[in-house]
């Protein structure tokens, strides 16, 4: 069993089951207008920034909105679902109801803005399971700089090697171990591709919370 002083979590992909929305957010949107989308399109704006696949719909479907008109409305679509039905992955919430009883400090990482995500928490009753919560926007720093994990262990008063973070992806997982973070890779399909490099650079590589569990708590 690994004693667990410190947790950095990961949201999308890790916590949430959200992944599969922001590769159909684009689709939604489409759709949404009456108009038929492609197939594949979020795979083909998945690596693309906003402003790129705004003007990536407005040329391809001869959009008559502003690329702000067109990130504005996909943006809508995504905070409504995740306001009605984005969902924890299967046995996240138990996993972080342990910790939190454990009491093991618990932090929030995510590239997703405040405004998005927080009504997804309290829907699901999970906003007091962190005792911080980060924003790479807030933090103006990336995910792919240790100096960013560098400073959430400041703030949580941890050394980094004491610390565990918890991620899906695999430029975060890089990063992490980096900054001398163990790191916990948990399975998510979109980063499927990554599967065999991140189980090479992880301290441990779980398919699911339950496994995860065993490693942390005991079977």
């Amino acid at each position: 069993m690994i004693k667990l002083n410190a947790a950095i979590f990961d949201l999308d992909g890790t916590l949430l089951d959200s992944m599969p929305l922001w590769l159909g957010c684009a689709e939604r949107y489409i759709s949404s207008l009456g108009l038929e989308p492609e197939n594949d399109l979020g795979r083909k704006l998945f690596s693309m920034n906003m402003k790129e696949g705004a003007d990536y719909l407005k040329k391809k479907y001869n959009l008559k909105f502003s690329e702000d008109e067109i990130c504005n409305g996909v943006n809508q679509v995504i905070a409504k679902a995740y306001k009605e039905e984005v969902p924890f992955k299967a046995g996240a919430d138990d996993f972080l109801q342990k910790l939190r009883k454990s009491g093991t400090k618990i932090a929030l990482c995510t590239n997703t803005d405040r405004v998005i995500f927080t009504p997804a928490l309290q829907r699901l009753n999970a906003i007091n399971y962190f005792d911080f919560i980060f924003t790479a926007s807030e933090m103006e720093m990336s995910k792919s700089q240790p100096e960013i994990f560098y400073k959430i262990c400041d703030e949580m008063e941890v050394r980094p090697e004491d610390t565990w973070i918890f991620e899906d992806s695999l430029y975060a997982l890089q990063t992490a171990r980096q900054a001398g973070i163990k790191t916990c890779a948990l399975y998510d399909e979109t980063s499927e591709n990554d599967a065999e490099q991140i189980k090479q650079i992880s301290s441990l590589y779980c398919t699911n919370y339950k496994e995860a569990e065993n490693h942390f708590f005991g079977r």
